[in-house]
């Protein structure tokens, strides 16, 4: 007879840093016991021997509860189930067009999709110059799209590049390359199989009664692409590894930004493990997501829909490239993954920024419709949101030094962005954590600049922070970090995935499963960092006004004054009412002059911006060091000592 596993573990192996967790069911459900974090050179097992070890020296009675009686730590993390996920490491795709225009939006499809793009379009580089960029042994694939019904130039250069392409492909045959819209009708010049063989879409799914895709989920296949059948047929499990492994391991995992109006099938392979399912402990292995709107046409071939195919338009190739690129059980992807699950567990709008060596990610969740039984969710990773870019451009020096507090000039700064990359979890203290507080708002910035969309969307309920250079950081400043970038009017709880536990959770395949687990642990896994009012209008002057707060045993008021950042100490697990009269009507998001508001204490207690939206600040590098400063003062004292 099997049994219900009591404990299991999660490992979040990224770039810079390896986290693990141990879970366990106690008093009735899933909750966090105990997490830790290591630089990546140290083993994934030594983490979790290190972390039971010092769990069992501070608590020898839990582990007996978890049923690790009598078991050593090694043998305990050898049996016990775990969830893990991995950053893909960079990945660099050349992307081929007839007409500039064409080339721009391809590449910003790429650039979502997380990619390291270099691109060239017909009608202004040679074929010499297209040739470099694709023969270059960095490059790992090839995007070659065209307009659904192309045009003048782009048409007429479509022949000669998709001539290229395939010749290229002869001298590289591991290159895999995908024919985007109509560049599709030219997959005969590769030499394709008699037979061309396609990913096979899964039974959609509506577990929790959910009509939405979720991150990671594929939507059903896009039959206006060129090329693609309405009924395609599965492809084998040893030509798609194949593929994988000839490809520079790039896996055909597919991890996809939803697409609101399309069921999306559930992810077809088993995770490590599933926690409260019954069945024994299951050994390490991967979740692999498929994607059916791409059609593999051979082994290093694939069809995919035009730049403008899904909702938001690039939806649809974003998820085929996303899959081409990621390695199974993608951390970024399953923090994506489980924010449209935990937008479902609390029925509240959901925004998660995650920035890590390799890359960032910025996702957004939320329930809609009548009983808010349906998620709809939209991501997007950047590979150039690293906080330590590998080959960082001017513009991103400029974007660092305009978060610093510390004055350096752009040589000194390009070698201390080179040694924050080399040695990620060094000098993590003092100047150091300026200055890793600094990138870490840079690869934000860039995010948000990707993400244009997300200006539409009002400020989301819930507002957390992800990846190892935030949980680095003070809980206090990675809240001012999102205050000083999500510049939208509204309020919102703030946290911080303190464990990164939100990466493994999401290689669980089953959404009704993970759904169950995020409802247990949805208190632990989150860091709550307070709440932050931010509203828009406020007219420069001495006074905007005042705002009461009261809570079960206390009752405090104070001036709000415009241009500043006002922090009220409100504890963890304290909740309160926030009553705001402002002098003039302000933005919050509606328009009045007064409101009250529900609001959550954390470490950062409950802040109040009265800055600008835009945030205006002087472009003068002193005046500019000034004002950040004393905002970081107030919320980090200790770095007056």
């Amino acid at each position: 007879m099997s049994i219900q596993p009591r404990a299991f573990l999660t490992l979040d192996c990224g770039s810079s840093t390896t986290s693990g967790a141990v879970l366990g069911h106690v008093g009735g459900r899933w909750r966090l016991i105990a997490h830790a974090t290591a630089p990546s050179h140290i083993e994934p097992d030594e983490v979790l021997i290190g972390l039971l070890t010092r769990l069992g020296a501070a608590d020898p009675g839990m582990l007996a509860d978890l049923g690790a009686d009598g078991g050593d730590m090694p043998t305990l993390v050898a049996t016990w189930p775990r969830l893990v996920a991995r950053t893909t490491p960079e990945r660099r795709i050349a992307v081929l067009a007839g007409s500039r225009r064409q080339r721009r939006r391809l590449e910003n499809v790429a650039l979502r999709a997380g990619w390291l793009v270099v691109g060239g379009s017909a009608d202004g580089d040679d074929p010499v110059v297209l040739s470099r960029l694709a023969l270059s042994p960095e490059t790992t694939a090839v995007l070659l799209g065209a307009d659904r019904s192309p045009s003048g130039d782009e048409k007429r250069h479509l022949p000669d590049l998709a001539a290229l392409v395939a010749a290229i492909t002869r001298t590289r045959p591991e290159l895999a390359v995908v024919l985007a819209g109509s560049a599709a009708a030219y997959e005969s010049d590769f030499g394709i199989f008699d037979e061309p063989t396609a990913i096979a879409p899964v039974a959609p799914t509506v577990g929790g009664r959910s009509t939405q895709p979720e991150p990671g989920a594929a939507g059903p296949s896009n039959d206006k692409a060129a090329g693609q059948s309405k009924t395609p047929v599965s492809a084998s499990a040893e030509a798609s590894a194949q593929a994988a492994e000839s490809a520079a391991e790039v896996a055909p995992s597919a991890a996809a930004a939803a697409t609101p109006g399309r069921p999306g099938p559930a992810p077809t392979a088993a995770a490590d493990a599933t926690p409260g399912r019954s069945g024994p402990a299951p050994t390490a292995a991967e979740t692999a997501f498929r994607s059916p709107d791409a059609i593999l046409a051979s082994p290093h071939i694939l069809l995919a829909p035009d730049a403008d195919a899904g909702s938001p338009p690039g939806a649809s190739l974003q998820q085929v490239l996303e899959g081409l690129r990621a390695l199974p059980n993608d951390s970024r992807l399953g923090v994506a993954r489980s924010i449209y699950s935990l937008a479902y567990v609390l029925d509240r709008s959901i925004e998660i920024v995650e920035v890590g060596l390799q890359g960032g990610l910025l996702a957004r969740a939320e329930p809609y419709g009548q009983g808010h039984f349906a998620v709809v969710s939209s991501h997007a990773g950047l590979a150039d949101a690293s906080f330590a870019p590998k080959n960082p451009s001017e513009e991103v020096i400029d974007g660092l030094l305009a978060w610093s507090t510390v004055a350096l000039d752009r040589h000194r700064a390009m070698d201390r962005l080179n040694d924050l990359r080399l040695v990620p979890w060094g000098e993590a203290d003092g100047e150091g954590a300026s200055f890793r507080l600094a990138a870490a708002k840079a690869a934000f910035g860039r995010l948000i600049e990707a993400t244009p969309e997300l200006a539409d969307h009002p400020l989301p309920e819930l507002l957390v922070a992800a990846g190892g250079i935030f949980t680095a950081l003070p809980p206090s400043l990675v809240a001012l970090a999102l205050a000083d970038l999500v510049r939208r009017p509204g309020v919102s709880h703030l946290a911080l995935d303190e464990a990164r536990i939100l990466g493994p959770l999401g290689a669980i395949e089953d959404e009704t499963e993970r759904r169950r687990l995020m409802a247990n642990l949805a208190d632990d896994i989150l860091m709550p960092l307070g709440s932050l009012i931010l509203p828009a209008g406020v007219r420069p002057g001495r006074s905007a006004g005042h705002l009461r707060i009261r809570d079960a045993t206390t009752m405090s008021e104070i001036e709000l004054h415009p241009g500043a950042v006002q922090v009220i100490d409100l504890p963890p697990g304290r909740t309160g009412r926030a009553d705001l009269e402002f002098r003039d009507a302000v933005r919050l998001p509606k328009r009045a002059h007064h409101f009250s508001i529900e609001v959550g204490g954390g470490l950062g207690g409950l802040l109040v911006d009265l800055r600008d939206i835009p945030m205006r600040i002087s472009d003068r590098p002193d005046s500019r060091r000034a004002a950040l400063e004393a905002w970081q003062r107030g919320m980090w004292p200790e770095s007056d000592e």
